[in-house]
C-alpha cells in the first residue's frame, strides 16, 4: 500500500516555499532597482531614510458597515516630517468587497509647515489563491493643499500579496505595490501626471486575531516637476501596526 502524506503538513510546506521563493524574488527586486539608482548621476536623484510608523484600527460595527482609524507620524533626520491621520466608514457590499468613505489630515512638517485635507473615496477588494492572499485597494482623492488654488485629484491603486512562511500560519512574506497619478494641475500645486511610486517588501507577524505587524524596506519613488528639482528616493523602514476589533 502506498504511504499517505500528512495533509495537515502539506497544507503548510507548499505555501511555505511559495513563500520564500516569492520573498527571495522581491528582495533580488529591491536589490537591482537600489543598484540602477546608485550608479544614476547624483544630481539625477536624491535619496533620503526616513521611518514611518502607521498604526490602524478597522472597525466592524456588523456585516455590513465598517470603521477606519488612522495614524502615521513619519520620521526624518528632523524629527516628524509628516503625520496622516485618517478616518473613513465603509460599507461591505460582497464577501471580499467594500466600499469607503473618508476625511484625512495630512499636514507637512518639515522642512516647511504646509497644510492639507482631504476626502476620499475607495474600493477594497481581496481573496485567497494558491499564490497567496491578495488585496487591492483603489483610491480617488481630492486634496486641499495650503497656498494651492483650487482642489488637486489625485489616483492611486495598491495591490498586496501575502503568502505564509510558517508551519502556524503566524509568519507571512509580504510584497505591495502602490502606484500614484496626479489628475489635474491646479495653481500652485502638483502637476498632472505620474505622481510617486512605493514598493514594499518585508513580514508579517500575526501576534493574535486582533494585531499583526508589517515590518519590513519600502522604497519611495517621487517624481518632483519643480524648476530645479531633482527627483528623490526615499529609503524607509516601515513597521506599520493593524488592529481588528468587531462592535
Amino acid at each position: 500500500m502506498q504511504k499517505q502524506g500528512n495533509s495537515e503538513t502539506e497544507q503548510y510546506v507548499k505555501p511555505r516555499r511559495r513563500g520564500v521563493g516569492l520573498l527571495a524574488r522581491c528582495l533580488a527586486a529591491a536589490a537591482l532597482v537600489l543598484a540602477m539608482t546608485a550608479a544614476r548621476p547624483a544630481e539625477a536623484v536624491e535619496n533620503d531614510f526616513q521611518a514611518w510608523t502607521p498604526v490602524y484600527l478597522n472597525l466592524a460595527f456588523n456585516e455590513k458597515f465598517l470603521g477606519w482609524y488612522e495614524v502615521q507620524p513619519r520620521f526624518s533626520d528632523a524629527g516628524v516630517s509628516q503625520l496622516l491621520l485618517r478616518t473613513a466608514v465603509g460599507y461591505r457590499f460582497a464577501k471580499n468587497a467594500s466600499a469607503w468613505f473618508g476625511y484625512a489630515w495630512t499636514p507637512s512638517i518639515e522642512p516647511q509647515y504646509r497644510t492639507e485635507n482631504r476626502i476620499f473615496q475607495q474600493l477594497v477588494m481581496g481573496g485567497d489563491f494558491s499564490f497567496g492572499k491578495i488585496m487591492s485597494r483603489t483610491r480617488l482623492e481630492q486634496r486641499w493643499i495650503g497656498e494651492t488654488s483650487g482642489v488637486a485629484l489625485r489616483f492611486r491603486t495598491l495591490l498586496r500579496d501575502q503568502v505564509n512562511i510558517s508551519d502556524d500560519g503566524k509568519w507571512r512574506a509580504v510584497v505591495q505595490d502602490e502606484i500614484f497619478f496626479n489628475l489635474n494641475s491646479p495653481t500652485g500645486g502638483p502637476q498632472a501626471g505620474f505622481n510617486q511610486n512605493r514598493f514594499f517588501v518585508g513580514l508579517n507577524r500575526l501576534v493574535n486575531q486582533n494585531l499583526h505587524i508589517d515590518f519590513g524596506y519600502q522604497m519611495q519613488l517621487l517624481n518632483r516637476r519643480g524648476p530645479g528639482q531633482s527627483d528623490k528616493i526615499n529609503h524607509i523602514l516601515l513597521v506599520q501596526f493593524f488592529f481588528d476589533a468587531a462592535l
